[in-house]
């Protein structure tokens, strides 16, 4: 089954131009710094800093591995760029509650 996975993601690497190990590695990377970039945000809140910086990091954070799709992908059908944009929306939405309910904790 494994082999059948990995042929599957090959192939549609190859065939849109896109690393699928590339694409997931960012994901890897991306998780911790996009917490990281969220623990900047909230302390620069707290300490009454501009959270400008942070939110900017954290949005590039956020998207590097559907950025790296747009860049780097080829041929790739428009309801991808479609799935892109409402994942990238609905996850926002929740990330950006989540954050002000962070920001907004005493402590």
């Amino acid at each position: 089954m494994w082999e059948a996975i990995k042929n599957y993601y090959t192939t549609i690497g190859l065939k849109y131009h896109v690393d699928p190990v590339i694409f997931v590695a960012i994901h890897v990377v991306a998780t911790p710094l996009f917490i990281a970039a969220v623990a900047w945000i909230v302390h620069n809140h707290k300490k009454k800093r501009s959270i400008f910086i942070p939110s900017l990091v954290a949005a590039f954070v956020f998207n590097a591995a559907n950025i790296y799709l747009i860049i780097f992908g080829k041929n790739i059908p428009y309801w991808i760029y479609l799935i892109i944009a409402v994942t990238t929306i609905i996850s926002s939405y929740f990330s950006i509650q989540r954050i002000r309910k962070k920001m907004h904790k005493p402590g």
